[in-house]
């Protein structure tokens, strides 16, 4: 060998050692995180996804603070400050025709390097397990996977809360199977970047109070692939509604997404509504019809409850399963209710 040859591989060599301990690995997710005035909760959020066991190299966190008027911004550099996978952005511009929390993610994307978007509310706290089990139900044509939501358990309203979360998301499995396609839930989601950018991203997408549903039915409607996702391993925790008013704050704004969503899942809602009124009307003229009609109707509702909290293994819910039916009744009437009623939809402290 010359010495010419010798000096070339040494070379070469020197390079490919260069290459394997200096240069870092693509990223692969990016965790999108919108927040607005969440002092209260966001420290919970970014301890939980701190602890995620996928390694460090192949995720960024995007942490968009939506113009906050209180210590949210100042909680999250604190945090952040030793966690370079971390990136905080103050956001106080709008992309045209956006606002709110679609106009955060929006710009956030454009920030992203992974090929996965994943999505979080800042009062969420997710499993260490959340992004390896998420990951595992793409294929080669999913766009989009849904996760689990439950609330935290801090007192028995909580508990009925979870068990309304489970019971619909039990419902949107069921359909998911046979690939009908409902809703999405954006505190537990997770989408393609491929998707994403092929549906032109939330710019073309528009405004949405519901911005989850909307990004979630404009990936399906692009042929791609939905996964609603049923394992214990992604069930993530929310802080919970502690009074009736903020239970009323969001059902306002969740019954304008259900009004915007596929015809089947209205029809659900309204029905839902319906159904107690309907079998006390009946209960005049064949009381026994009316009796057999709540009773099948309680035992079904039941049995899906208790077949996701034993499938799911939340355990601590078991005492509120064989009440939740009368909770559930009484809710969907008051949703509709509440969307009948004159006011305006406010969220996180703008009225839209």
């Amino acid at each position: 060998m010359s010495f010419g040859s010798f000096l070339l591989q040494a070379r070469n060599f020197a390079f490919l050692l260069k290459y394997m301990l200096f240069t870092e690995d693509p990223v692969q997710v990016s965790i999108l995180l919108a927040a607005r005035n969440e002092e209260k909760n966001i420290e919970r959020c970014l301890r939980s996804l701190l602890e995620l066991d996928y390694p460090k190299n192949k995720i960024e966190i995007l942490i968009g603070d939506d113009d906050s008027d209180d210590k949210t911004g100042i909680i999250i550099q604190d945090f952040i400050r030793d966690h370079p996978h971390y990136q905080y952005f103050k956001i106080t511009d709008c992309v045209d025709g956006l606002k709110g929390k679609a106009n955060v993610l929006a710009q956030l994307s454009h920030r992203a390097k992974g090929d996965y978007f994943f999505y979080c509310d800042a009062d969420i706290a997710v499993p260490p397990t959340w992004i390896h089990s998420m990951l595992k139900h793409f294929q080669a044509d999913t766009g989009v996977v849904v996760g689990l939501t439950r609330m935290r358990n801090t007192h028995l309203f909580a508990d009925f809360l979870s068990l309304e979360w489970l019971f619909t998301l039990s419902i949107l499995r069921f359909f998911s199977i046979f690939r009908i396609a409902l809703t999405g839930l954006g505190n537990n989601m997770a989408v393609t970047r491929e998707a994403y950018f092929k549906i032109g991203g939330y710019e073309k997408i528009g405004f949405s109070i519901v911005e989850d549903y909307a990004l979630f039915m404009a990936i399906v409607k692009a042929k791609y692939r939905f996964v609603q996702a049923y394992t214990d391993k992604i069930v993530a925790r929310s802080e919970p509604l502690n009074s009736f008013s903020e239970l009323k704050v969001q059902r306002r704004r969740w019954m304008r997404g259900i009004m915007e969503s596929p015809l089947v899942l209205r029809i659900c809602v309204i029905m839902s509504a319906l159904y107690v009124p309907i079998i006390a009307v009946i209960a005049i003229w064949d009381p026994q019809r009316s009796w057999n009609m709540a009773v099948s109707h309680y035992a079904l509702i039941t049995t899906v409850v208790l077949f996701a909290v034993i499938f799911l293994k939340q355990k601590d819910l078991w005492k509120t399963v064989f009440f939740f039916w009368f909770y559930l009744m009484a809710v969907c009437i008051w949703m509709v209710i509440i969307y009948i009623s004159p006011g305006e939809t406010t969220w996180k402290g703008r009225s839209y």
